[in-house]
């Protein structure tokens, strides 16, 4: 850490002190003056690949020299030159951005012009953003002031959590099919700025190598755990190079069920508040995968990604009817009719159609959700050329059999809802 408390443009030559006071100004709503910024913590979120991150408080003073700050979570592009370029750190920040600064005003000036009980406001709020492919930083307000803090990754998380995160999916995709419905238009303006970052023609020579690999560990768990059965067969047909097609075609379907998703709907990207140990509310960060694409792909991830086959076979239909319910609620709170623009039928059809898409994205989520922490992969790289992520990103087999089961029982459960 440096020293120097007066600047931030150690962190990112954009962080002019200049810009620090307006982004005050604004957020304050009057002008402020920046002085000194002050170290808080690291902030222990593990999404060091893509980006850092820091807390620290911003401090100024308003035109009567009243000090005031604002505690933020300082989030840059890594310094490291190789990283940044194997990760392709810039465009998941410039997706981010634009999903904060052009996509989710857009869609929050809409509901704002309804009369929403319970509207959707669960995020993290943005202070700054600066970026120029190479210093990218975005500053947002620090929601642990609100009491929000992260779930304990490596368990899967229980029902009360599911549910609350299914909730705040559905409002947050309920604006997108009203908006459509009434400012198709303007809903067309705002997907074109969200770029896809994972699935797409364009990423199949940065990704093949690793697929072939996070595919290769699935099946070897699917084979260990529930060898001689239809399950083994059933993987080995699904995880193929071919299948990095249907991924791409899932991911960019943006037609009539296409709304604004998270993206990366896995526990790491929920924060939640919790009165004496309950979990009472949950708050989405992370936009940097933004798309537009079916809800389901956000809601298959989530359960793949994050729940365990105990809570799957009791809960799973309870789950689907209660995102139903919130979002088609929410659409109609929003003044358009759920019925027409995504009924339970077509909701449940797409269930079927794109259940498969979680189920291959759990396929890199889960080996480093159950990583232990003294294998995590050293993300420290030498020189300033971009490397294929399979040389970086060198996981092997599970090590444990609670491990080869996380994965091996999301595949039992897409084969035996015969969604694959």
């Amino acid at each position: 850490m440096t020293d120097d408390f007066s600047t931030l443009t150690h962190v990112s030559p954009g962080l002019t002190n200049d810009k620090l006071s307006q982004a005050l100004s604004e957020w304050f709503r009057e002008p402020y003056t920046f002085t000194h910024w002050e170290y808080v913590s690291e902030t222990g979120k593990g999404d060091s690949y893509l980006s850092e991150l820091i807390r620290i408080k911003i401090h100024g003073v308003d035109r009567n020299k009243v000090p005031n700050h604002i505690q933020v979570i300082l989030k840059n592009i890594p310094k490291n030159v190789a990283r940044r370029l194997t990760f392709r750190s810039h465009e998941f920040f410039r997706n981010e951005i634009n999903f904060y600064e052009k996509v989710l005003p857009s869609l929050l000036a809409f509901q704002s012009s309804k009369d929403v009980k319970d509207p959707f406001d669960k995020y993290a709020k943005l202070f700054l953003t600066y970026s120029d492919g190479i210093n990218d930083v975005i500053c947002l307000e620090d929601a642990s002031l609100e009491n929000f803090g992260c779930a304990v990754r490596q368990e899967g998380i229980d029902f009360e959590h599911c549910k609350l995160t299914f909730k705040v999916l559905a409002q947050f995709h309920a604006i997108s099919f009203a908006m459509k419905d009434q400012n198709p238009q303007e809903f067309d303006s705002i997907k074109s700025q969200v770029t896809e970052q994972y699935y797409h023609e364009r990423l199949w020579g940065w990704y093949e190598r690793f697929w072939k690999r996070i595919s290769g560990i699935a099946i070897d768990a699917v084979e260990r755990e529930y060898p001689d059965s239809i399950y083994v067969d059933k993987i080995k047909e699904f995880a193929v190079p071919e299948r990095y097609k249907s991924l791409i075609a899932a991911a960019t379907q943006t037609g009539d069920t296409g709304v604004i998703s998270h993206g990366d709907s896995w526990t790491n990207n929920f924060l939640y508040k919790y009165v004496e140990g309950r979990p009472i509310d949950a708050m989405i960060i992370d936009f940097q995968l933004a798309r537009c694409a079916s809800p389901v792909l956000d809601l298959s991830f989530m359960i793949y990604a994050c729940t365990s086959q105990d809570l799957r076979e009791k809960h799973y239909d309870e789950l689907l009817k209660y995102y139903y319910e919130v979002l088609s609620m929410q659409i109609r709170a929003l003044g358009t009719d759920p019925d027409k623009v995504y009924s339970w039928d077509v909701f449940m059809s797409e269930i079927k159609k794109y259940s498969f898409f979680g189920l291959a994205f759990s396929f890199e989520s889960t080996p480093f959700i159950v990583l232990a922490p003294e294998d995590a992969v050293n993300m420290e790289m030498e020189g300033d050329k971009g490397m294929n992520i399979e040389d970086v990103w060198q996981i092997g087999p599970f090590k444990t059999k609670e491990g080869r089961l996380r994965e091996a029982n999301n595949v039992k459960h897409c084969v035996d809802m015969g969604y694959i």
